[in-house]
């Protein structure tokens, strides 16, 4: 039997796909080419943030569902009222089970280099002022192994896409993703007119949000071109390099999952 707020939900939107993703995987853009399908039209941009940042229960976080960008404004007009939620891992946490219970299609997870993903984490805090440490669940990775391992366990299916994947060959992957959805897909929706003064978060709520600057600014997909430091590279203080590695040994295992979309052609 569906929750009260599944049940709701379904009375609002024809259908609620779930994205889910370490910080700094592209989960933005992802989500932003998703925002171009015409069937959804409503965009609830990681509701759980404040919750996680700021103190607040799960309720601030559903208001915020409730309050989803409707994306006719940003687009132009649309043809279906489909709502996507895009999560941080680590903000979702342990409410992964609310969260997956409203989607009606295959949740997605993205994966991306750790390497890659926590230095970026870092230099966007630089750029912001603010202190380069973090706790380490705020990597993403540890609560994205216990997401993923509660997939496994109540077996729901879900999909991994690799953040490298999608932007050097985003045609091709988001094909597989928008059927996995039962979505169309054309090429038009690869790109975007820069839009920097949507303000995203519910948590960072005055200034220059330095987390979306790039994506915002974007006119469509940008290929990979960095190169990912060495794991000697971050300090061993905090255990942050140690945290590294495992990321690092998680992220191989999951490129070879099954459920991995790799780019064809």
């Amino acid at each position: 039997m569906a929750s009260p707020r599944t049940a709701h939900l379904a009375s609002k939107h024809d259908d609620v796909y779930v994205v889910i993703a370490p910080p700094r995987t592209a989960s933005t853009a992802f989500a932003r080419v998703l925002w171009n399908n015409p069937r959804i039209g409503y965009y609830a941009h990681e509701p759980f943030e404040a919750a996680h940042f700021d103190g607040h229960d799960a309720s601030h976080a559903w208001e915020s569902v409730e309050n989803a960008v409707d994306l006719s404004a940003v687009t132009g007009p649309k043809a279906g009222n489909a709502l996507l939620i895009k999560e941080i891992a680590f903000q979702a946490g342990d409410r992964i089970g609310e969260l997956l219970d409203v989607g009606t299609a295959v949740p997605i997870f993205l994966i991306r280099d750790p390497r890659l993903s926590i230095s970026s984490r870092r230099e966007v805090k630089r750029r912001s002022g603010e202190p380069l440490e973090f706790p380490l669940e705020e990597t993403g990775w540890l609560a994205l192994e216990r997401q993923i391992a509660h997939c496994r366990t109540h077996g729901i299916d879900y999909v991994l896409v690799d953040a490298y994947d999608f932007r050097s060959r985003p045609q091709s992957v988001m094909t597989q993703v928008s059927s996995r959805l039962g979505l169309d897909f054309d090429t038009s929706q690869l790109s975007w007119e820069p839009r920097p003064d949507l303000a995203l978060s519910n948590h960072r709520t005055s200034g220059v949000d330095q987390f979306f600057t790039r994506v915002l600014s974007s006119r469509g997909i940008e290929p990979p071109v960095e190169s990912a430091p060495e794991v000697d590279e971050f300090p061993v203080e905090g255990g942050l390099r140690g945290h590294v590695e495992w990321a690092l040994e998680y992220y191989r295992d999951l490129r070879q999952d099954p459920k991995l979309i790799l780019p064809k052609g």
